[in-house]
Parts: C-alpha cells; sequence; structure tokens
C-alpha cells in the first residue's frame, strides 16, 4: 500500500514539474485593457461629428478627398488616408488595410505593413450614378473603423 501512495506522490510531482516547466517556456500574454478590447466589437465609427473628434477618431477614422464635378463614366481619384493626423506605421500599431466600397461593392482593398511609411493611397473610380462610398481601414491595436460619404455625379 505504502508503494502506492508512493507511485502516485511521484507521478503528480512529475506532472507538476513537466507543467512548470512548459509554463516557464510560454511567453507570457500581453494583458489587454478592457477599453482595448472594446474596439474590436464591432466598427468604429465618429461619434459625434458636430464636435471636436476624439484623439482616437483623429487618429483613426479614414478621410477621403473627392474632385469637384464628377462626370457620370468618367474616372476619378479618391485619395485616402487614414487620420485626420496621419495614424503611426510601427511595428507594434499600425493601419493592416483600407477597403474602398461604392455602395455594396468592394471597389478596391490596399493592404499595408508596420514598414509602409503612411497610411495613405490614391483609388481610381468611375461612377455611372451617384452612389454612396464607405471606406473601412483596420488598425491592428484599435479595430475597423469607417467613413461613409455620398457622392454626387
Amino acid at each position: 500500500m505504502q508503494d502506492t501512495h508512493r507511485r502516485t506522490f511521484l507521478k503528480t510531482l512529475g506532472i507538476s514539474a513537466l507543467a512548470a516547466g512548459l509554463t516557464s517556456l510560454i511567453p507570457s500574454l500581453k494583458r489587454v485593457n478592457a477599453e482595448e478590447v472594446d474596439w474590436f466589437q464591432g466598427i468604429n465609427r465618429v461619434q459625434d461629428p458636430s464636435i471636436n473628434l476624439t484623439p482616437k477618431e483623429k487618429g483613426h477614422v479614414p478621410s477621403v478627398q473627392v474632385p469637384d464635378g464628377i462626370k457620370s463614366g468618367e474616372p476619378f481619384n479618391l485619395a485616402i488616408q487614414i487620420g485626420e493626423t496621419l495614424h503611426p506605421m510601427t511595428a507594434n500599431h499600425f493601419i493592416q488595410w483600407i477597403e474602398v466600397y461604392l455602395g455594396t461593392d468592394m471597389v478596391a482593398r490596399v493592404e499595408f505593413s508596420p514598414t509602409c511609411p503612411q497610411a495613405k493611397t490614391t483609388i481610381p473610380v468611375v461612377l455611372k450614378e451617384a452612389s454612396t462610398l464607405r471606406i473601412l481601414s483596420r488598425c491592428n491595436l484599435h479595430g475597423i473603423w469607417e467613413t461613409t460619404r455620398k457622392i454626387a455625379v
């Protein structure tokens, strides 16, 4: 009987030591602040465009410049940048992609890496009729951000 308890004890000790050893090999995970988790719960938009933007909004909302006098069937360029003040592009904090939609149709998707110096691009577009422009971008730390704008032809 004594031998059975000794074997059980040694097995338990061995498993505990193995678990402790494996735990030390796994890098500790960065704790995520509850505020940060909320950024990934849906699509982020400017809460109240009639007042000053928050710092997060200033740095993350897609900004688009559309030329005046767009004509049906003629190409024009959308100049898009992420953030009123350009979003940083560092190894730890960067824009991963921008998607451009006209109505429900995707026009373009541009992917970025942290080595890209700026989160901005120019997209050529042709419209036949008035449409709603929708621009989405994804920040690796602060989720997906959206801007919409009606474009007249």
